[in-house]
């Protein structure tokens, strides 16, 4: 059974993009063009893993990753997702709570790399 990533982003190629990188290296992917329906969609995908975008109107990720760990909402890494710096997104995802940050990249095989090591810790629980 294929690992399950969901993608939360509000821009439709970025969603596209990564869905389609991701699934060329086997995994099942779900979206969300916004934040704002995360705590359903976590009970209801029970995704292995969240790509989840910085900058997104109504909430920023890292706003999302505080309320979803204050609800202890559905278990899994949730990791930033952004063009930012590297330096930037590793103190916003240390602050927040997030298990960590990927830089967005055209680079499937970066990406999907980058999404294992989140995963390989998660397989052992």
């Amino acid at each position: 059974m294929p690992q399950k990533i969901m993608v939360v982003d509000d821009s439709d190629l970025c969603r596209d993009m990564t869905r389609m990188m991701l699934e060329d290296f086997g995994y099942e992917v779900v979206t969300l063009e916004s934040g704002l329906g995360l705590s359903r969609a976590l009970g209801r995908e029970k995704p292995d893993l969240v790509l989840l975008d910085v900058s997104m109107p109504a909430l920023s990720g890292h706003q999302i990753v505080e309320v979803t760990r204050q609800h202890k909402l559905h278990r899994c890494p949730i990791v930033l997702f952004s063009d930012r710096p590297a330096v930037e997104l590793s103190a916003l995802a240390r602050n927040c709570g997030a298990a960590g940050f990927i830089a967005k990249t055209d680079n499937a095989h970066a990406l999907a790399q980058s999404v294992s090591r989140f995963l390989a810790p998660a397989a052992g629980r």
